[in-house]
Formats: C-alpha cells, structure tokens, sequence
C-alpha cells in the first residue's frame, strides 16, 4: 500500500487548524491507524520535549511515567523526525522503521521495545533513555550519543555507530554483532554478557567498561582501549587485538584461541600461554611479520610477569616467525629469479634452521646435549669407515686400523673434550686425520660453551 506523506508545520504557536498541529498529529500515531491510507508524517524540527509541551492545551498529551508526550506504541514508521525533540516523550512499543531522525533528541525517553529498524538516526542523542529490547537493527547511529542510557537486550545487530558514544550506558545482553563502529565510546559501559562477535570496533574506547561473558569472538578491535575493563569470562577467540590497547588487564579467564595481537600493549597483562590455542591468529592466518610482533609483544609482558616458561615460548615463536618469513621471501625471490635476495633470504632460513635444531634459540638443553652426542657418533662413524685411527695390537707391534666399536666412541668422546688426542693407545692415522681430531676437540668445546650459556640463560629466567 502506498504511504501518502503529510507534510505538518513544526511551529507550536499554530493552532489554527488543529488536525496540522504537529503535536496532535503525533497523538493520533498511537494504536491503531484510522481506516485509510497511512500517512508519512513529516515532522522535521518538531519541539514535542516535556520542556516545550507544559501549558500547552492538548487534551491528553502528558504520560503520567515521564511527564512527556504520550506516544506508547505510537505507528511513525518512515516518519520524518530531523532535528526533532522528543525529550522523556514514553515511546514504549513504538514503530519508527525507516523513520528519518537524523541530529533528534530522545533524551530520556521511554523506548523500551521500540523499533527502529533500518532508521536513519545520526547524530541523535539518546541520553539517559530507557531503552529495554529496542530493536535497532541495520539502523544509522553515526555520532549518536546513548551516554547513560539503559539498552538492556537492544538489539543494534548490523547497525553503523561510528562515532557514537556508550559511555556509561547500561548494555547488558545487548547485540553488536556485525555492526560497524569505528572510534566508538564504551568507556565505563556496562557490556556484561553482550555479543560483539564479528563486529568493527577499531580504536573503540573501553577504558573502565565491563564486558564479563561478553562474546567478541571474531571481533575487529583494532587500536581498541581496555585499560582498567574487565573481561573475566569473556569469548575472545579470533578476535582482532592487533595494536589495542591492554596493560594490567587480567584475561586468565577469557578465551583467547588464536586472538590477534601484533603491535598490541601488553603490560602486567594477566593471561597463561595454553590460552592461545597454541598460536596467535596472524600465526594461524601465514601472517608471520605480523605474528612476530605478536609474539615479541607477549614476550616483553610475560617477563613483566615473571613467567619465564611463557616468556621462552614466546621469544622461541618469535624466532621461528623470523624463519617463517625468510623462507617465504626465499621462495618468492627464487621464483622470480632475483637470485642475490633468494641466495640472502635462503641462508639467513638455513641459519636459523639449524640454531633452531642445536639449541631452540638458546633455550634447549637437551637440544645441546643431543648435537654433543651426534657429533660424538657422527666422528665415531666417520673414523671407522676411513680407518682413521689405529691402535697398537701388543708390545712393539705396528699400529693397524681399528674398527672397534668402543674404541671409536671412547676415543671421539674423550676428544670432545679438548683440542688434543686423547691418550689411550689410539692415534690418528696420519696427519690429515690430526687436523679432523683437532677440528672435533674445536666443536667440543663450542658445545660446551653452549651448554653453559644456555643453562645461565634457563637459569637466569
């Protein structure tokens, strides 16, 4: 059915024709609409707040809860309402889908159950509004002030709030979800158990909001400021903290699978490495840069802790990020036949490779310990297969090669231990194999020296 728009004067004083008077046309929205087309009522600038209404003689205007116009499940849907007041009118039930409000006041009104459904309500302020299950979905908040308000299961899914401001308003259960809400204010908002998942929060002010069992799974919170909130319980996993904002928040009870941290603040932020599902999300998503930052973030704030078994983790991951990233830039260089970075970008994968393998970056004694006895059995082979070694059958006999078993091993490992050849009735052969004993006894103590520095470093940790 065709919606017939009627245009109404906004002035107050003109009560001459009464059925133009803005606000008795707003009266008659409430219940049913008489038989007929509907009509679009045009409202623009309208002064129908209790501050303008008092004195006014309009038969049954007052709500007796607000002491503002009476326009419980009031019908203004499409209704053009830009830069109207409506200020503690009682708007519970009401119907404004499509309608247009945009820089409209509804200051302490009553919108419990109203609809707004893609309305186009930017720049309105909502202050103090008692807005209980009101339905905002896919509506246009850019810039609307909700500041103090109670919002209690609104739903505001799809919605555009960039801008708005929450600060201190009551969002309990409310959903977020999917909305678009760049640089909007939550500070010392009440979010507890609310959804958030999928939405855009980037550079949103969190700062004192409390957000317990709140979901944010898949969450955009870029940039995003939660000093001092309170996130206990909250479903955090795969959402986006890269660059936000986080000192001396305690997340030990929050889920963090795979959240996004690059770049983030992490300061005496409280949080245990088996939160993160084993990887940060840039990790998961082949974003090793950025997985690095993450990691090199989570290593300064587990030192800030003293957890030195998450502060290893996380430097270990940091540099297995590194490697990550060097072979993929290998590659993409070999295949585009800029052979000087394939060859740099190549080695510095292989270098990292193998410290990796001798000691997991200098965090690993068994891995030490494990190269000290390959290379043990690595000579032991190497000198049986050669004959590099001889050993004195009886009293004035000559030296024949031996193949023993225990001899090979007792003497590589003996010479492990210094840079000459053991004395054990077993020598080189000839002068080639004193050079590959000296190099052996060379590596030993290179080892060695490992072994000592990584466990100071365990120690010390």
């Amino acid at each position: 059915m065709a919606i017939r728009e009627l245009r109404v004067s906004a002035d107050p004083t003109i009560l001459a024709d009464p059925p133009a008077d803005p606000i008795v046309r707003l009266l008659a929205t409430r219940g049913p609409h008489a038989a007929g087309e509907p009509q679009r009522l045009v409202l623009d600038q309208v002064l129908a707040g209790r501050q303008h209404l008092e004195g006014r003689d309009i038969p049954g205007w007052q709500d007796r809860e607000t002491g503002g116009l009476d326009l419980k499940a009031a019908v203004l849907r499409s209704a053009g309402l830009n830069g109207a007041d409506l200020s503690q009118a009682n708007l519970r039930g009401a119907d404004l889908e499509h309608a247009q409000a945009r820089g409209a006041h509804f200051d302490g009104t009553i919108l419990e159950q109203a609809r707004f459904i893609d309305a186009d309500c930017g720049g309105a302020s909502f202050a103090a509004a008692q807005a209980g299950e009101a339905c905002f979905e896919r509506a246009m908040l850019e810039d609307a002030r909700f500041d103090g308000a109670s919002l209690r299961f609104a739903d505001l899914r799809d919605t555009l709030l960039d801008g708005a401001s929450f600060a201190k308003a009551d969002l309990w259960g409310a959903r977020f979800d999917a909305c678009d809400a760049d640089e909007a204010s939550f500070a010392a908002a009440r979010l507890d158990e609310a959804s958030l998942k999928g939405g855009n929060f980037a550079q949103g002010d969190f700062r004192g909001a409390s957000l317990k069992k709140a979901r944010l799974e898949g969450a955009r919170l870029r940039g995003a400021d939660f000093a001092d909130a309170r996130l206990e319980g909250a479903n955090l996993a795969g959402a986006d903290l890269s660059q936000a904002s986080l000192p001396r928040v305690n997340l030990t009870a929050t889920d963090l699978t795979h959240v996004r941290l690059g770049g983030a603040w992490l300061e005496n932020t409280r949080l245990r490495v088996e939160q993160l599902g084993g990887q940060v999300g840039e990790e998961r998503d082949g974003e090793f840069a950025a997985a690095r930052q993450a990691y090199v973030a989570l290593e300064g704030n587990f030192r800030s802790l003293g957890d030195a078994v998450g502060e290893s983790w996380a430097f270990r991951k940091s540099r297995r990020m590194g490697r990550a990233e060097k072979n993929r830039a290998a590659r993409a260089a070999w295949a585009e036949r800029q052979w000087r970075p394939a060859l740099v970008a190549g080695f510095g994968w292989l270098s990292d490779s193998f410290v990796e393998w001798l000691c997991d970056y200098g965090e690993s004694l068994w891995r030490v310990v494990r190269a000290f006895f390959t290379t043990v059995l690595g000579f032991a082979l190497c000198y049986g297969l050669t004959g590099s070694l001889t050993r004195t059958a009886a009293a004035g006999a000559a030296r024949a090669p031996t193949r023993h078993l225990l001899d090979l091993v007792v003497f590589s490992f003996i010479n492990m231990l210094s840079t000459s050849a053991p004395d054990i009735g077993i020598r080189p052969a000839n002068e080639l194999v004193v050079l590959l004993v000296s190099l052996q006894g060379a590596l030993g103590i290179v080892l060695i020296g490992l072994f000592g520095y990584v466990l100071g470093n365990r120690m010390h940790r």
